[in-house]
């Protein structure tokens, strides 16, 4: 065999050799293949055989698990009935007053705040002989010191349109709702200057109701709010005569008439009326005597409810208070027996402490503090006004007083300054 043909040969051997290996791999690829199928196919049959035989076992267990859940659930979660959703309720007129009188006071700075604790006449605010008009001095006036109220007496009303016109352009330059006062109870202020019409004698409950109606339709036509009336006086030289029983009823009938028409009303003066204007007076009376007497009036027009205000005499009562302390200045008087024995919870007002019986003793800021310290509310006419308010300011400012002391006296107040709002904001509700 030639070299060529020995080469020829080994290269077919070589190849027959490499097909060989080829057709071998193949072979265990291909076997390895069916062998891995072989294996799946037992396994998903296994599976097959075990959920077929055992699934509704499964199906049960399952089924009870889950109804153990949801019981366990159940047992956990606590749904409760959500409580009906009520409507709120409407504020009551009592409710609205004190949001609105708190609200008010609590805006309020100090000095307005003690401010409002006087009523003075309108010559006292502004400083002139005589005041006949509101101007620019009764604003400038009313923008320092917001007073109370303001007292006017015959010499400030010269005609019904000059009149009308002052006290309305007053009310429109105070700050706040301020008392628009006169003393008139048929023979007083309005009737001794511009005239009032018929004035019947006092002397029963009709006459009185009558003669209310009047004072009232003419205070309410020019603009005054409040009356310093009635007088509580039935001694040998008082206004209605001396018996106690007429009194009552021409009290109670006045100050009737007068609340029906809007107007205020303050009696006066508790607990006996003196002649205080020069000096101090001393009256012997004790707590027993009056109780049968004095008290017994008081009383009548406090349970009747219609007297807003009462002002306290500037006699002095040693026998009750035990020593010659003014009435006006006296927590004995103010606070024991006109709030604790009466049982009057309204505004109280001091006599007017320019009287001698209050002047010869003490100065105008001495008397101020006093009467807060003492119960009262309102401070009438001191001596002199800017003394007297800086006077309160500086005790409260120091502590002397507490601003919880003046809005006690401020909360009484505008409970009275805002009745009417306080009614047209409870309708609109």
């Amino acid at each position: 065999m030639s070299r060529l043909d020995e080469q020829d040969f080994d290269e077919q051997r070589m190849a027959r050799r490499n097909r060989r290996k080829r057709s071998q791999l193949i072979a265990y690829i291909l076997l390895t293949f069916v062998v891995i199928l072989f294996v799946l196919a037992i396994v998903f049959g296994v599976i097959f055989l075990k959920n077929l035989f055992g699934g509704g076992k499964n199906a049960e267990s399952s089924e009870g698990e889950e109804e153990a859940s949801v019981l366990e659930s159940s047992q956990e979660i606590v749904i409760e009935t959500p409580e009906a959703v009520s409507e709120p309720e409407e504020m009551s007129e009592e409710d609205i007053m004190n949001e609105v009188v708190s609200d008010m006071i609590e805006a309020m700075p100090v000095e307005d705040k003690v401010a409002g604790l006087f009523i003075i006449t309108p010559e006292q605010l502004t400083g002139v002989a005589t005041a006949v008009k509101a101007g620019s001095g009764t604003q400038d006036a009313l923008s320092q010191y917001a007073v109370g109220g303001i007292v006017y007496s015959a010499k400030n009303i010269k005609s019904e349109d000059q009149i009308t016109e002052m006290l309305a352009t007053t009310s429109s330059m105070s700050k706040y709702p301020i008392f628009t006062m006169v003393n008139e109870w048929g023979n007083g202020a309005i009737s001794s200057s511009i005239g009032l019409g018929e004035i019947k004698d006092f002397t029963d409950e009709n006459a009185a109701a009558e003669n209310g109606q009047a004072v009232a339709d003419s205070m309410y036509k020019y603009g005054f709010n409040f009356d310093l009336s009635p007088n509580m006086d039935f001694t040998e030289n008082g206004f209605y005569g001396t018996d106690i029983d007429t009194v009552k009823n021409v009290t109670a009938s006045f100050t009737q008439a007068l609340h029906d028409e809007g107007i205020w009303s303050c009696a006066y003066s508790f607990p006996k009326q003196g002649d205080t204007s020069s000096s101090m007076e001393q009256i012997d009376d004790s707590t027993e005597m009056l109780a049968t007497s004095e008290y017994a009036l008081f009383k009548n027009v406090i349970d009747n409810g219609n007297v807003t205000a009462i002002m306290i005499s500037n006699a002095s009562f040693p026998n009750v208070v035990g020593d010659n302390t003014p009435a006006s200045l006296s927590s004995v008087i103010i606070e024991d027996e006109l709030r604790g024995v009466l049982g009057f919870d309204g505004i109280v007002v001091t006599g007017a402490l320019d009287d001698g019986a209050i002047t010869e003793y003490y100065t105008s800021d001495q008397a101020a503090v006093m009467a807060i310290k003492a119960g009262a509310d309102i401070i009438y006419l001191p001596e002199d006004f800017e003394t007297a308010y800086n006077g309160l300011l500086e005790a409260v400012n120091n502590g002397e007083i507490s601003e919880e002391r003046i809005d006690e006296s401020l909360n009484r107040i505008y409970r009275i300054k805002y009745a009417d709002r306080v009614e047209e904001i409870a309708k609109g509700n």
